[in-house]
């Protein structure tokens, strides 16, 4: 049986949201004992629309670029990936993804609940090891949204498995239209729309069951990232082609993924959530980043718009 999971307080976790003195909604990237954490614009306030989140209008951060939180550093500029460096002082609110089933509606607390049964008696998930987050975390579900469930478990190869040997209880289906992918990263000068579906058209953790759309992510809950919040400087270019040794990196924020290249071992580090669970093991790649190295360990960092890993069909 499972042990049951201690989460401590002071430590936030991906996928965690977290509002700022200054109004935005951001979504935590990776885990952070603090008091610096890296996290995503998901809302900002804009009176314009009408999507309340605790009494304020807020708008979905989608395609845009540019903006500025005045308080914090930002980090990456990309659409759909703006990132910032955030101080606990800066946080005026925590919606935890692993406490957003308290505030759901009878019916939609109904929906998960079963799937929550399912995955204990199926594969040994206790229910302290789900989460919502997205407008689940935000208690904000509209009759459109999506779960944006979490699992907070290091190895997610038994809910894999699960899912695609019972394709009669779990139908595949994206939770979002592929032309919102392909404009989302359409700047990505190494990466055309083959490429951009091939990166999604093998993903088990985008699926319905029953009446629920899922689609699921992972957290490891002993994993940190504190220690990739510090300014690195950037090496030299590299282009490689490889075997992807360990998928289970592609889970888990910062992804970091084992390649091997010409017998030389390879970690390849990446923020982007464009390659959340998008590789299995075997699976060969090409690979275009920037050296970096974090205490002491050398890494190919994978964010810029000439950046990309792509699935290859040879060596």
């Amino acid at each position: 049986m499972m042990m049951a999971l201690v989460m401590p307080e002071d430590t936030l976790y991906c996928f965690d949201k977290i509002k700022l003195i200054s109004g935005e909604i951001l979504s935590i990237c990776g885990n952070f004992d603090g008091p610096w954490y890296r996290a995503r614009l998901a809302f900002y306030p804009n009176a314009a629309t009408t999507r309340m989140i605790d009494g304020v209008s807020y708008r979905k951060a989608s395609y845009e670029t540019g903006y500025r939180i005045p308080s914090c550093q930002k980090v990456l500029n990309l659409r759909g990936e703006q990132h910032f460096i955030v101080h606990r002082t800066q946080i005026v609110r925590i919606y935890r993804a692993s406490k957003a089933f308290e505030g759901l509606s009878h019916e939609n607390a109904k929906r998960c609940q079963c799937f929550i049964d399912l995955l204990k008696n199926a594969c040994r998930l206790s229910k302290d090891r789900h989460g919502l987050t997205g407008s689940g975390a935000l208690h904000n579900i509209l009759p459109t949204s999506d779960f944006d469930w979490v699992i907070y478990d290091r190895d997610p190869t038994s809910i894999s498995t699960y899912v695609l040997s019972n394709t009669k209880k779990f139908k595949k289906e994206l939770t979002f239209d592929m032309k919102h992918v392909y404009r989302k990263y359409a700047a990505f000068t190494g990466l055309n729309r083959k490429a951009i579906l091939d990166l999604f058209k093998d993903r088990w953790k985008y699926f319905r069951f029953q009446n629920l759309r899922i689609s699921l992510s992972f957290t490891d809950p002993q994993r940190r990232a504190d220690d990739f919040l510090s300014p690195f400087e950037l090496g030299k270019r590299v282009v490689l082609r490889g075997i992807i040794t360990d998928s289970i990196g592609c889970y888990y924020m910062p992804y970091i993924i084992p390649i091997c290249s010409n017998g030389k071992n390879h970690l390849v580090l990446t923020w982007l959530f464009l390659y959340n669970g998008a590789f299995k093991n075997g699976d060969v790649v090409e690979v275009s980043g920037r050296e970096q190295v974090v205490r002491g360990k050398q890494y190919l960092l994978v964010e810029e718009l000439r950046d990309h890993i792509r699935k290859s069909t040879a060596l």
